[in-house]
Parts: C-alpha cells; structure tokens; sequence
C-alpha cells in the first residue's frame, strides 16, 4: 500500500448505492409529503375531493365550473387530492372531475399531466397509495404510464418500488415501457430487485424484462440481487437467462458482491451455474483488482471463502490486488474472523510472511487497523516483525495487466518537485527504513498492539527488531517521534499545493469565488467538510475537499 496504508472500505459500487438509496428515500418523502391533509387551507371542493362521498362532490361540482384550481402551497389539483384521498369512492371522483370536461380533450389531458410542486402526476400517486381502482380510472381516461414528472421517475418504478405487483401487471398492460430509466438510470426490473420485490419481479420478467440490461455503471440486476441476498430473485433471474459472468463498469460480478454478504446459499446457486469450472469467475478481478476471494475476506466470510478456495484452487490465494493485498492480508485488514485468518495459513503456499510488491505484510495490516487478536495470532505463527513495507513517491501506475485487462500493481504517490524533490526523497527513504509493523501500530495510536509487539521483540533477541538494543531480559524498540507524523501530513499537503501549481490558471480558484456551505471542524486540510461553488462565466462547478 506504500503511504496509502488502508484501503477505502467502500468502493464506488457501495457508495452508488449509498446514494441510491438516499435518492428514492427523497422521493418517498416528497410524496408523503404531498398527499397529507392541509384541509384548514383547502377550500370546502377540495376537502370533499380528499375525503368527501361521491354525492358530495357531484353537488359541488354542480355550483362550479373551475376543476382545475390548485391547492395553493402543494400545487395539487382535484384529481391529486382523490387519488391521495382515503374515501372508497375515490375512483368514481375522477369520472366525475373529468366529466365536466366535456369534449375539451386538451383540458382533459392537461388535468392529468399536471405536476404537483414536488413533480409527481395524479397517476404517481395513484399508484404509490397502490390504489389500483384509481389507476385504472385514470389509465382508462387517457394518463400516460409513461409520465416521469420532474423527478424523472416512471410510475412502473413506483410500483417496482413498493412492491405493487397487480399495479404494476396494469401499467405494462396499458403500455408502460420496461425498459424506461429513471433518475439513477434504473429500470424497473432493477428497482425491485434493489428493493427485494419478488412477486414484481416476476411479474416483469413474465412481461419480457431484460435480466441482463444494463443500468447506468453496467450494473445488473442479477448484481443487485447477489448484494442484497434474495435467493429468490437471484433465481428468478437466472432462470431466464440472467449472465453470472457480466461485470459492471468497476469490474464486479455477481460472485464478487454475493461473496460480500452472509447468504451463502446465493454463493452455491452462482457456482452451481457456472458449470463444473468455476475457476475463471473465481479468479475475475475487478478494477481493484480484487477476486470474489478478496471480497470475501475482506468481509470476514468464512464459509464463502472455504468454497471459494475449494472450486477455485490455491493459485488463487496468492493473487494481489492494487493494493498489494493477497486474501490473506484481506482477512488481516478486515479483522473480522480470527478463524479465517487461521483457515488461509494453512492453504498450501500460504505465508505469513509474505510480502506484497509494496512490502507490507499480513502483520503490517492487521497493527495499522487495531486488530489486536489477530497480530498475536500472526506473531504466534511465525509473522516476522523486522520486514518492513517501502513508501512510493511515483505518479500512480500499475505495473501489470490481468486476465482481464485491469491494470493492477501497488498505488504510487506523485513525486514532488524542484526545490522539494530533495526533501521528497529523503522522505521516502525515511519511510523505507522505518515502516515496520510497530511503526504502523504506533502511527494510529493503536497502543496495545505496540506493546504487545515490544513483547514478542523482547522474546526473541536474534530478531533483527531488537538486537542492537537488547540488554539481558529487556529490550528498546525505538520508535519516531511526534515531530515525524507532523512531517508525514505536512508531505501530503505539500503534495496538494504541488498538484495546485501543475494546474494551469483556469482551474484555480480564489476565496471570492467560493460560498462556503459547511463550517470545518477543525483547521487542517484533512478535517471536516469545505463544500464550494465555483461561479465562473459559463458554468458552476462543485468542489468537494476533504473526506
């Protein structure tokens, strides 16, 4: 890992999803939002559209011709305020509103394309309140299934999203598109397996849904289904010919995010579609250049990675990623399962002492994350405390290509330059020296573990760690001193400015362009959050420091 001495623990693949689920929850909210009773502001129409008796609003509607007045802070029409009402006269309402249009088709048609302030139809809420009389009553006077509104959401996916399974069988018999996307370039086959919505989804891939179609990152749903662990869907989807074998845009299959999660039954019902070799979806890296086995150490899944190992071979256990990490330093980094890490030491060809090509080892992971019973686990087994990881100053490059034309090789940081190439270097060798695991354990305050490691040190006076300082029953470790984790952040800021003076002109900015949304907590570049707006002649572009 040379300087970066963690790995993200989320790829984009989870923080996508993060954001995924952020987004529907937003429009989840916006339409509770716009079908809650506001009746002190409504007039006496509105109320009796919302919640009144069929003969109630016939004899309103007799001393008024105005249908298509709006509530004033919602924008709902009359027709909204049916489809959010609660009365079981609901879809007689909308003949009734719709009636007084007469032959006036455009008004008909303009009533129900409207919008509320939040974007949504009369139909979206008809079939978010999963009122399937209201939807065919609407359908029947001429709605478009296929409206998304502002918030470029089809009513199919609504129904997707809900679980709405007869709802959504009459969206697609009136004409909703299967394959239409919405704002996070989802299908609707894609947002109920997101959502777990079983009984939809076979009601979509019995209407011809694509189990192989592609969302806006190459993700599909059958990924979607593996991460989310619903065995059903994931053989649903199979059955119709959903591909194991097809990644998404980072590089991921189905084994790498069903090797993630605890359902083991979707792991066997992935490789049992393989076929009787499994072994090259096994050994499929991603972008990161992890394989399904490094996917599942790193979530400290025991019986997955037995299976793995199993169908896949050992050659398998000593692949590495771009983080130099084989699966045996996954399971060190995670921390998760003491009894994975024991698992994989005794795979043929499995060392403890192996080095990745930036030098760290099992032990240098398991110090720099905290994992205290792991490292004496190591250390019990034969971890060698004296091997040291070597810290990289080159622009980013990996030095090979694999299988699967990924690049991968150990991340390299970016050289500095002119009069702070000296500085730079010396650096560097510095590091070199220096990053044993104890200098790891110490660098994130992980106290215990330097201890222990002092006493492993001292029991073992041949080890190189503590030779030249040992003295009959006690030994010195030496260890940096504040003043060295100062240099060390004070490089990667230099780093920054240097990145800064390599950019031309036009991509710098000034303290007058910027509007300060959140206040940092703390003043270092590293700490808290600086949301900007850059207001430049042509375009605003946002930039986010920090993390």
């Amino acid at each position: 890992m040379g300087n970066y001495k963690s790995r993200p623990p989320l790829c984009c693949a989870d923080e996508l999803k993060k954001k995924i689920s952020e987004g529907y929850a937003v429009v989840r909210s916006r339409l509770s939002d716009d079908i809650k009773p506001r009746f002190a502001k409504w007039t006496p129409l509105q109320v009796a559209a919302f919640k009144g008796s069929s003969q109630n609003i016939d004899d309103l509607l007799k001393c008024s011709e105005v249908i298509d007045e709006c509530t004033t802070s919602e924008d709902l029409s009359l027709i909204h305020l049916v489809c959010a009402g609660s009365s079981k006269q609901q879809w007689q309402k909308i003949a009734q509103i719709l009636d007084k249009c007469g032959e006036d088709d455009a008004r008909r048609r303009s009533i129900l394309a409207h919008t509320t302030r939040n974007g949504f139809t009369a139909l979206h809420i008809a079939v978010f309140k999963d009122d399937l009389e209201a939807v065919n009553a609407l359908m029947d006077a001429g709605a478009d299934p296929n409206e998304v509104g502002r918030n470029v959401l089809p009513p199919l996916h609504l129904a997707a999203m809900g679980g709405y399974a007869d709802v959504a069988r009459t969206l697609i018999a009136k004409g909703a598109l299967l394959h239409a996307l919405d704002f996070v370039q989802f299908t609707a086959l894609h947002c109920a397996t997101y959502w777990g919505k079983e009984e939809v989804v076979e009601v979509l891939l019995f209407n011809g849904a694509d189990p192989n179609y592609s969302g806006g990152v190459g993700d599909r749903p059958l990924h979607l289904a593996s991460s989310k662990g619903s065995l059903k869907t994931v053989s649903l989807l199979l059955d119709v010919g959903a591909d194991c074998l097809l990644a998404d845009d980072e590089g991921n299959t189905a084994l790498h995010f069903a090797s993630k999660t605890q359902y083991g039954a979707i792991v066997d019902l992935l490789l049992c579609k393989l076929g009787p070799r499994p072994q090259e979806a096994i050994a499929k890296t991603n972008v990161y250049g992890d394989t399904p086995l490094h996917t599942s150490c790193y979530a400290g899944r025991l019986d997955t990675t037995k299976k793995l190992v199993m169908l896949g071979g050992t050659g398998v256990l000593s692949t590495e990623n771009v983080f130099s990490e084989t699966p045996l330093h996954a399971a060190c980094t995670s921390g998760k399962s003491i009894e994975l890490v024991a698992f994989l030491l005794k795979q043929p060809g499995v060392d403890a002492n192996y080095q990745g090509q930036d030098g760290h080892t099992a032990l240098h992971s398991a110090c720099y994350h905290g994992h205290l019973r792991i490292v004496q686990y190591l250390l019990e087994n034969g971890a060698d405390q004296s091997l040291t990881a070597r810290a990289v100053s080159n622009v980013v490059a990996f030095q090979s290509i694999n299988n699967n034309g990924y690049q991968s090789g150990p991340l390299s940081r970016l050289d500095s330059m002119g009069s702070l190439d000296g500085l730079s270097r010396t650096s560097s060798t510095a590091d070199d020296v220096q990053q044993t695991p104890i200098i790891w354990a110490y660098e994130k305050g992980h106290d215990q573990i330097v201890a222990l490691l002092k006493h492993y040190a001292n029991k073992r006076p041949e080890s190189d760690v503590c030779s030249e300082y040992s003295s009959g029953d006690s030994s010195y470790t030496p260890l940096p001193s504040p003043l060295g984790r100062l240099h060390s952040v004070t490089k990667e800021k230099r780093e920054i400015l240097q990145l800064r003076a390599e950019l031309s002109n036009q991509y710098h900015l000034s303290l007058i362009d910027l509007d300060f949304q959140e206040a940092i907590d703390y003043p270092l570049f590293g700490k808290g959050v600086v949301k900007s707006i850059c207001k430049l002649e042509c375009f605003t572009q946002v930039t986010c420091w920090g993390h």
